[in-house]
Order: C-alpha cells, then sequence, then structure tokens
C-alpha cells in the first residue's frame, strides 16, 4: 500500500464541484488499495494555501503527488510545481495539456506525465514506483531519468469497458469547499456517462479521450445515480458527456430504470447534439427528470459551420429547440465567436439566427469566445500563420487568459470574456469585435430578460455593470464587495 496526493492546482478558475477526473483517479487507487488526499486550491471555498499543501505534503508523505493540468491555469501549475519541487517528492502530471505538450511540462518542474486516460496507468505507476522498478515498459508514459534525458514510452490503450471503473471517490472532497447544495444543482451530482464524441469537430481537443465515443451501460449510471442518492443524497444530476444522447436506446433504457423505481424521481440535465434527439425521446426524457438541455450550435453561418466541420442542420436545430420547449425541457444553446475567418457577414448571419431562436431558447451560453487549443485540427492550420504556437507560455496571453478564467456571480450568465478578444490570437477588424460584443449583447440581455420579472432583471442588470467595472480594476476587488451577496444568495436557496 501507498500514501497519494492529488491535487487540483491553484488558479483564478473556480470549480463548483468535485473535478471528476481526479475523483475517478482516486476511486481506482483506493480499489488497488492505497491511501489516497486530495487538495482542490481552485475550489470555491478552498481552505488550503501553497504553504499548507506543502505542510500537508511533508507529514502525509505520499510516494507520489498526482497534478492535474489544464491550458487555461497552465501558468500557474508550472509555478506551482516549482514550490512543491524541493519536497523531494515525485511530481506526476496528467489531463489535457501535458498529455498533448509532454515534454513542455517535464521542463517545467514535473518528473513524469500521464498520458491519455490515467486510470490504468496510474496504479501500474505506483506499483513501479513502489518496487523501484524501471518505467522504459510502462505505456502511456513520459519521464524524466535521474541523467536528465527525457523518455517518451508508447501510447497506452484507450479503456474499452468503462463499467470497470469504480465510481469517483467523491466522498474524498468536503461538501465545505464547493458552493452549496440547491434543487437543480447539487455539488455531488455530476457524472460521466460516456467519454469521447462521435463527432470531429475541428475547436475540439481529442488527445485525452481519443476520437469516437464510449458509452457506459444504462445500468451502470443508474447504479451511480442510486449510489450518490444513498451515500450523499443526491437528488439532481448532470451528465458532462459530450453527447449524452449518442446510443438513443441507452438513454430510452435509463429513463425506464429511472421510471421503474417509484421512490427515486431525480431531476437531470445533460449535454447533447441535436442530430441526436427524437421528438419522442424528449418526452420520455423529461418524464424521467429531465429539465434542462445544453445544445451546441455554435454559429449561424454555414460557412463557419462548414469550415469547422460542425454538420448541423439550422432548420433541424430551430426545430429540436421547438420540440425541447414543447415538452416542458429548458434548453441552452452555445455560440462560438472570434474564428479567424469571421467577417462582418458571418457575425451579421450568427446574430440574426440568434434572433430566430429566442422565441424558442430559454437561455444562451454568455461565454464563447474561440481559444485556438493545440492539438485541434484549428490550431494546426492557424499556428504559424497567426505565431500561436505556445502562445499559454506568452506573458501577453498567459497572464490575459489567467486572470479571466473565473466569472464572477453576476457575471456568469450575462457577461462574455472580450479581452481574449480585444488583445487575443486574431487580428479582426474594429467592425467584427464591434458586431460580436452587440451579439454577446444581446445573449445577455435575453438571460437576463427571460428568466427574471422585470423589476428584478433591472436591479440584477445594474449589479452586471458594477461587476464588470469592479472585475477590470482587479478580480479580488469584485470578489470582495460581491461576496456578501453570493452568501445572501446561498442562504437563500436552501430554505
Amino acid at each position: 500500500m501507498a500514501r497519494i496526493l492529488l491535487i487540483f492546482p491553484p488558479s483564478l478558475y473556480r470549480n463548483f464541484t468535485p473535478p471528476l477526473n481526479l475523483a475517478y483517479l482516486a476511486g481506482v487507487l483506493e480499489k488497488s488499495g492505497h491511501e489516497v488526499k486530495v487538495v482542490d486550491l481552485s475550489a470555491l471555498h478552498n481552505p488550503y494555501s501553497v504553504e499548507d499543501v506543502k505542510i500537508l505534503a511533508k507529514e502525509f508523505n505520499p510516494l507520489w503527488i498526482g497534478v492535474t493540468l489544464n491550458i487555461v491555469f497552465i501558468q500557474p501549475a508550472y509555478e506551482f510545481a516549482q514550490e512543491l519541487k524541493p519536497l523531494g517528492i515525485p511530481l506526476v502530471a496528467g489531463g489535457p495539456h501535458p498529455s498533448l505538450m509532454a515534454e513542455e511540462t517535464l521542463t517545467n518542474g514535473y518528473d513524469i506525465v500521464v498520458r491519455g486516460e490515467g486510470e490504468s496507468t496510474v496504479v501500474s505507476l505506483t506499483s513501479k514506483l513502489i518496487n523501484d522498478e524501471n518505467l522504459d515498459d510502462l505505456p502511456g508514459i513520459s519521464f524524466v531519468r535521474k541523467t536528465g534525458q527525457i523518455v517518451h514510452n508508447p501510447a497506452g490503450t484507450l479503456i474499452a469497458d468503462l463499467d470497470k471503473l469504480p465510481f469517483p471517490a467523491k466522498h474524498l472532497f468536503p461538501k465545505a469547499w464547493y458552493t452549496q447544495n440547491t434543487p437543480t444543482y447539487q455539488i455531488y451530482g455530476a457524472i460521466f456517462s460516456g467519454r469521447g464524441c462521435p463527432a470531429n469537430c475541428y475547436y475540439c481537443y481529442k488527445g485525452v479521450f481519443g476520437h469516437g465515443c464510449r458509452l457506459r451501460s444504462a445500468e451502470n449510471v443508474f447504479s451511480e445515480m442510486l449510489h450518490l442518492h444513498e451515500t450523499h443524497n443526491v437528488t439532481a444530476f448532470e451528465f458532462l458527456d459530450d453527447a449524452f444522447s449518442a446510443d438513443l436506446s441507452r438513454v430510452e433504457r435509463l429513463c425506464d430504470m429511472i421510471l421503474e423505481k417509484k421512490d427515486f424521481s431525480p431531476a437531470w440535465q445533460c449535454t447533447t447534439r441535436m442530430d441526436l434527439i427524437t421528438q419522442d425521446l424528449l418526452k420520455k426524457m423529461k418524464k424521467a427528470g429531465c429539465f434542462r438541455i445544453f445544445y451546441g450550435v455554435e454559429s449561424g453561418d454555414m460557412d463557419t459551420l462548414f469550415r469547422v466541420n460542425k454538420h448541423l442542420d439550422l432548420n433541424q436545430a430551430k426545430k429540436v429547440l421547438k420540440w425541447t420547449r414543447e415538452v416542458g425541457i429548458r434548453s441552452i444553446v452555445g455560440f462560438m465567436w472570434g474564428f479567424p475567418w469571421d467577417s462582418p457577414s458571418s457575425i451579421r448571419a450568427s446574430i440574426k439566427y440568434l434572433k430566430t431562436l429566442s422565441p424558442v431558447t430559454d437561455e444562451f451560453n454568455p461565454l464563447g469566445i474561440l481559444i485556438p487549443v493545440p492539438g485541434t485540427h484549428l490550431f494546426d492550420i492557424y499556428a504559424d500563420r497567426y505565431d500561436l504556437k505556445q502562445w499559454w507560455m506568452s506573458e501577453k496571453y498567459g497572464s490575459l487568459y489567467r486572470k479571466n478564467t473565473y466569472f464572477p456571480y453576476f457575471q456568469r450568465r450575462f457577461y462574455n470574456d472580450f479581452n481574449l478578444l480585444d488583445d487575443g490570437f486574431f487580428p479582426f477588424s474594429t467592425h467584427v469585435k464591434r458586431l460580436i460584443k452587440k451579439g454577446t449583447s444581446f445573449i445577455g440581455r435575453h438571460n437576463l430578460f427571460h428568466s427574471l420579472p422585470l423589476y428584478r432583471s433591472v436591479i440584477v442588470y445594474i449589479a452586471v455593470l458594477i461587476s464588470k467595472g469592479l472585475f477590470k480594476v482587479h478580480p479580488m476587488l469584485e470578489e470582495t464587495v460581491f461576496s456578501m451577496m453570493r452568501r445572501i444568495k446561498s442562504v437563500t436557496a436552501m430554505k
């Protein structure tokens, strides 16, 4: 048996629920007999400082320390590694960014990188570290030899049967670290019912879950729902899959199981594609407790959809939203802005389409400025043209995105990240920027005035403007001024 410490690194990004990647790793390690501690330094109410973690690590004395890395907080994660380095404990990095940029990660303080899915790899890695064995034959890792040489082992294989994985170890994440439970949002309610997506959109990174879609069985998913209900009293769930209804018969089976369990009436929400849904399935989903669906449209411009390889019929999309409203399920629609080819005509097409969807859409996702993520087809095409190679390491882009990954309470539904557009990756004209802001302002107003009575909408709108102004001065100033309002909101929601 070994002791292992898993950490979500510090950043201005905020976790409102336990990160499932760490929870899954903790689950397989505990199942293998190891003792695991978890620290989420980006939790909404994280009680730890970096110094606290260093003290904890010394006292716990783990065999290795695992840190999850993502491009949106990569610079703080590299700085964090330098803080931990003097402890002399092997630092293991995993997640989307190190899976692609293993060498970069290893030259910034980490000793080992687990590439791709990590569950089976970390169990084997732990066994080898316990026995002080050579790492050369362990697939799916990159590491630094004692001589300083960097070694990249062959890729590991994806987990074929996801049902064999233990459920995420959410008991290791105290509820007090996160936001309060509400009737439709509960902090232990997030579930991955599958991994990957059947589509191949050019802005999506496939480096962890791979191409294609692997799904858990309806029986296994339902068992996790019951487990969370019985152990943590969870009654509201959110399926985080990119395409929850990739297999329509599986969703029907899950709905049937929920309906057959008379003493269990969960509320749940999901994300899916508009070409993977039917009117009859929506009706059954509603009966089984589905109250909200997130659909990705991304653009109202057909040329843009073609160029990002998103096969979407805009007329069909509008029809699906009508079906969703008719059965009584709320909809959220995602749009993206700032494609490198965007022009006044493409933005006007999106705004025009937004307005046609407005009567049948409950809410639009307010965050959608395109980020050229390494490893995507879009990045590969435009990185050289716009000098974007390693933009995440530059002071301009790195600090800019680091300061804008946390959207304060009053801005999350009504505010877009304009700084990334104004100072960002592609040289848009003033006219294009103005039109994009017009589109995102329409989204904010739609969300605000379709969700609240008029008098409350006006009050919240004023609060949004104040929040934006304070946030521009400094994020922590906004945090200080509005923290009391957030606490009042949480207490009210609990009553």
